[in-house]
């Protein structure tokens, strides 16, 4: 197995012959080496792991405790339910009768034409 070595050269027209290595690439390709490659007809798929996990314990998930309702917020939501709920039963009424309404007025607008073609 080879291993490509990164290196950093400074920009410009000084050469130098001198490679600033990069740790972490080294370790990133060292880690890389023991992961699997599989090779695909579209292409080389790689499972690379850089590292291992820091713990092998699961964080513990906190969470305040909710504070239990007392029968008088209890009262007040389901009368405020109760409130919205009527008043959205008036206004689908209203707009009933408004249909209603508009409805008798053509019919008898129809009445009035048959009556003037007769």
């Amino acid at each position: 197995e080879t291993r490509s070595r990164f290196s950093l050269k400074p920009a410009g027209n000084t050469p130098t012959t001198e490679e600033v290595k990069m740790p972490e690439v080294e370790k990133q390709l060292t880690a890389a080496e023991a992961a699997d490659c599989e090779v695909k007809p579209g292409g080389v798929s790689f499972k690379v792991i850089l590292e291992d996990a820091k713990t092998s314990e699961a964080p513990e998930m906190r969470s305040t405790p909710t504070p239990s309702p007392s029968v008088e917020d209890i009262e007040n939501k389901l009368k405020a339910a109760e409130d919205r709920r009527k008043s959205m039963e008036a206004h689908t009424l209203e707009k009933l009768a408004e249909k209603e309404k508009r409805a008798e007025e053509v019919r008898a607008k129809k009445a009035v034409r048959a009556e003037s073609l007769d």
